[in-house]
Parts: C-alpha cells; structure tokens; sequence
C-alpha cells in the first residue's frame, strides 16, 4: 500500500502586488514598500493542520511586522487586500497582529508578540477539533489564542501578511491531498 507523502504548500497565486513567490511558491518575498504583500495558503488546511511560516528575512526601515491567521475565505475568490488589517472586521478573519487576536471588530490580547520574532523563527496557527484557534511560535503551542467557535466543517485557509519589517518568508505547511475550492467564480471583496 502507498504510503502518505506529504508535501510543503505553496503559496496561493492570488496574492498581494508586492509579492514575489520563489521556490516554487513555496518563499514569500515582498519585494517593495511595507504592504500588498498578504499571501494565502494554496491548499485548505485541515482541522488539526497546522499552518506554520519561517521568517527569513528581516529589514528595509519599516514598523510592524508579520500578520498571520486563518480564514473561510477560498482564495481564488478573494480580492486581495492592501493589508490584513483591512479585514479585522470581517468574520470570515482571525488575524494576529504584535501581541493581539483580531476578528470581527474585536480584540483578544495573547502573551506573545510576533513583532520580537527574529530570521529562523517561525510562527503557525492551528484550528483544534474543539473549534479553537492556538498559535505557535518556534513549534511550542502558546495555547487557545481565539475559543469562539471557529469552524471546523469546511476549508480553512492560511494566510500572511509579509508586513513591515518582515520581508520573506518560506512555508512549512504540509499537506497531504491537493484540494481545491468549490466555486472558482468570481472575486470576492472582502476589504468593504
């Protein structure tokens, strides 16, 4: 019988202007100023999965950092943002920016800060089977970040925002089917 192989998840082609993908989608370079650089897993992950990204390159002057979270948004239909702040609003969002959890207009503060990241650190996000959001940093689970009720009956998605001070960065995300969304209708605009 044909065992498993798992493989590294690319990032989606849809994603922001200042995105350059590498390594077959795999590295996120955001290649001018401090924004449109927000990026998408290529695949849904599955609950359980963990969606992890490696900071690999820090710099270029700008506040802020690297922004990541999860949404039932499919990303082929996603119109892309200039932000992932842009979104924190939106209920289809849960969005970790510096040390807070944003999601439909409100905040949860968390006992981390993304922003103290270095180069080699990496940061992931899990949905539980109990629909709750945890954050990881370095491979060390930081505990439920968001308990209300996320979903666990249809596809996630990842997602990063190579922001500020961050400039690339490389997924670690492994899957083990490709899938695909539903509909590949039109774009959504989630940024109204």
């Amino acid at each position: 019988m044909a065992k498993d192989v798992k493989q590294v998840g690319a990032f989606h082609k849809n994603h922001g202007a200042n995105i350059h993908l590498l390594d077959a989608g795999t590295v996120a370079h955001r290649k001018d100023s401090y924004n449109k650089a927000v990026v998408f897993t290529e695949y849904p992950i599955n609950v359980g999965g963990l969606f992890e990204v490696k900071i690999e390159d820090i710099g270029g002057g700008w506040a802020g950092s690297l922004r990541i979270g999860m949404t039932v948004d499919c990303p082929d239909e996603i119109k892309v943002p200039l932000g992932a702040l842009d979104l924190y609003k939106s209920s289809n969002y849960w969005i970790l920016s510096a040390s807070t959890v944003h999601h439909r207009g409100s905040e949860k503060k968390v006992d981390f800060n993304v922003e103290e990241l270095k180069v080699g650190d990496s940061v992931g996000c899990s949905i539980h089977e109990d629909g709750k959001l945890h954050y990881y940093i370095n491979g060390i689970d930081k505990g439920v970040s968001w308990n209300e009720g996320l979903p666990t009956c249809q596809a996630i998605y990842g997602f990063a925002d190579v922001y500020g001070a961050v400039r690339k960065i490389r997924s670690l995300f492994q899957y083990d089917e490709k899938m695909i969304c539903e509909d590949d209708s039109e774009l959504l605009d989630v940024t109204g």
